[in-house]
């Protein structure tokens, strides 16, 4: 049987070598040493891609920021039981749970003038996250014209109205999460939501040069 290297094993698995190693050295993936390299069978990669994100219903908004909130090393306000079922539920690892967390926003994409983006990334309340502020958590993602961020969802319109943003174009290039106020997590002030928040942005995207970006910063923590 061939066996694979790391290279080869990430292209196989489409994630970033260094993702490959991290999985080695967890033990998520098996593999063998010879010399300082390591080689991996190809029946191993089978059984990772078998190991999908945890799906089932949707956690609450209020549930789906407490695990990010301890995912990023905060203090939520939390009850014990709260904070003790949060704590279980990233044990499991951010990337397992993905898909339990998609309650925490309602995503809406826009067209907007190239001119604006620059004021919109600005604007007071707005915070961003994944492809937006991927550079700042050291993520290894070129990115293109387009925004990406957190919004209230009482804000979103004005947004709208003043920014000019459009939500029947073919081609959006705004991708806005809306949250509700009663569970907004950012900080006043904040401008870029969290490394673990990020993360997550970027594993949720159609992009798969994203999803590597957001597999290696959850490496990276």
């Amino acid at each position: 049987m061939s066996m694979l290297g790391v290279a080869e094993a990430a292209a196989e698995l489409g994630v970033s070598p260094r993702r490959v190693r991290q999985m080695l050295a967890d033990g998520v993936l098996v593999g063998e040493r010879v010399g300082r390299a390591w080689v991996i069978e190809p029946e191993q990669l089978q059984q990772v891609e078998h190991r999908r994100p945890e799906v089932g219903r949707p956690w609450s908004p209020v549930s789906a920021w407490a695990v990010l909130a301890l995912a990023d090393a905060e203090d939520p306000d939390l009850s014990p039981v709260e904070r003790s079922r949060a704590k279980k539920r990233l044990a499991q690892g951010l990337d397992r749970v993905a898909g339990r967390l998609g309650a925490r926003a309602d995503v809406r994409r826009f067209y907007a003038h190239p001119g604006v983006l620059g004021r919109l990334a600005d604007a007071p309340g707005v915070v961003r996250g994944g492809i937006s502020a991927a550079a700042e958590h050291g993520a290894d993602l070129v990115v293109g014209d387009g925004f990406e961020g957190y919004v209230r969802a009482g804000d979103l319109d004005e947004l709208v109205s003043q920014y000019g943003l459009d939500d029947q174009s073919a081609r959006p290039n705004v991708l806005l999460r809306a949250v509700d106020e009663a569970v907004w997590p950012f900080q006043p002030g904040q401008v870029s939501a969290g490394r673990a928040v990020v993360a997550l942005d970027l594993l949720e995207s159609e992009e798969p040069r994203a999803r590597r970006a957001g597999a290696d910063l959850l490496v990276l923590k």
